[in-house]
């Protein structure tokens, strides 16, 4: 029998645990995995390759095909660097905020969902729930992508998913695509008093960076005013290269990425980047050597959600909230995934993207009793 335990005290229990992408998940995996299987669940997991983060996927209810998704990560991003007012991974109330890294990214739904599995189990449901928590959504939705290839293989077919990412439980039917790439610039060492005699990598990074601008300003002409901001954006966020102040660089590296409106070729950004680097760069470096190249790699990419205001989980979305349109959101999430997948995916879940991802992230109680209520619903509807 499935031990009752509140809504807020499950949600602290998970931010206690260090999920921090860069190390494992699966003592969280574990503890849901009990809770599950106490509720009667059916278990299954799906590794990555080092086999120390794991994908789990339960389902309560009637076998077969149909029933709803309840979708959320287990990672969170990591706290280095970042002037916390309190110890982020032991949870504090304070006033009407709970306070821990992941209250609102997204332990909060995984939490309140987790506390529900005693009226699932009590349910008699019609049709099945499921839960799908992965690992790695902050390094590029690594995990879901294993997760769906083994629905897939199984024969397991939901029929919509809720992917419990922050929205002030505002329903959101769309979101931006996204990728991070690396582009490597190699040049030619030289004493820095001789720059016409070697290749300095790291001033050539840095006419790539011009080059992105450029790029994300040819795509502000191509606009969809329900996102904010209404275009594809294109944007550089770490630099590094050289060795030394008086070496002419040798390497360097830029690390950029596009958000691209979902129904977008996002390809075309890349292979335009690529164009330009080839036509406007490089000649200018390959005069001095030769030997000097752009290159740019695909690191990690997540398609868009598409929107679909007809799609069941849109429509499930809108009955169970009573809101009267989904919205879009600039952010990635998994449902893009589930969607390409073959399963219709909306986003609905407590806390605010803007708390995301900061020192002293919080959600408010009050956000976790409307998950609550939200989700009691969503069980109601499959026991019907």
């Amino acid at each position: 029998m499935a031990a009752q335990i509140a809504p807020l005290e499950l949600v602290k229990s998970l931010i206690a645990f260090d999920t921090t992408s860069r190390g494992s998940n699966l003592a969280l995996i574990d503890y849901a995995q009990g809770l599950m299987e106490a509720a009667g669940g059916r278990c299954r997991r799906t590794f990555d390759e080092t086999g120390t983060k794991a994908n789990l996927f339960a389902t309560f209810g009637p076998d077969g095909p149909g029933g709803y998704v309840l979708s959320g990560h287990t990672d969170v991003v990591p706290v280095d660097g970042q002037d916390w007012s309190s110890d982020p991974f032991k949870p504090e109330v304070r006033g009407e905020k709970l306070y821990g890294r992941g209250a609102c990214d997204m332990k909060g739904f995984v939490g309140v969902a987790l506390s529900m599995l005693p009226r699932i189990a009590a349910a008699g449901l019609a049709k099945p729930i499921h839960f799908a928590l992965s690992y790695d959504e902050e390094v590029g939705c690594n995990g879901v992508q294993e997760l769906l290839r083994d629905l897939a293989a199984n024969s397991i077919n939901p029929a919509l998913a809720i992917v419990g990412e922050p929205t002030l439980m505002k329903v959101v039917g769309a979101h931006k695509a996204g990728a991070v790439l690396h582009t490597h610039c190699h040049g030619r060492e030289g004493h820095s008093s001789a720059p016409e005699k070697g290749a300095n990598a790291v001033m050539m990074a840095g006419e790539f960076v011009r080059l992105l601008e450029t790029v994300s300003d040819e795509l502000r002409s191509d606009a969809d005013p329900s996102f904010d901001p209404p275009h594809s954006t294109v944007q550089a966020n770490m630099i590094e290269g050289g060795s030394a102040s008086n070496i002419l660089a040798r390497d360097a590296l830029v690390t950029w990425e596009y958000r691209a409106l979902p129904d977008r070729d996002a390809e075309a950004i890349v292979a335009r980047v690529r164009a330009l680097a080839e036509s406007e760069i490089l000649p200018k470096y390959r005069r001095r050597a030769t030997e000097a190249r752009i290159e740019t790699v695909l690191h990690a990419a997540y398609p868009g959600l598409v929107m679909d205001e007809n799609s069941p989980a849109v429509r499930a979305a809108l009955e169970l909230t009573g809101a009267n349109h989904a919205e879009a959101v600039a952010y990635g999430t998994e449902a893009g995934h589930f969607q390409r997948a073959g399963i219709p995916a909306v986003i609905c879940g407590p806390g605010s993207i803007d708390q995301a991802h900061k020192a002293d992230e919080w959600v408010a109680l009050s956000e976790l009793r409307a998950c609550e209520t939200f989700l009691a619903k969503v069980i109601a509807k499959a026991a019907a």
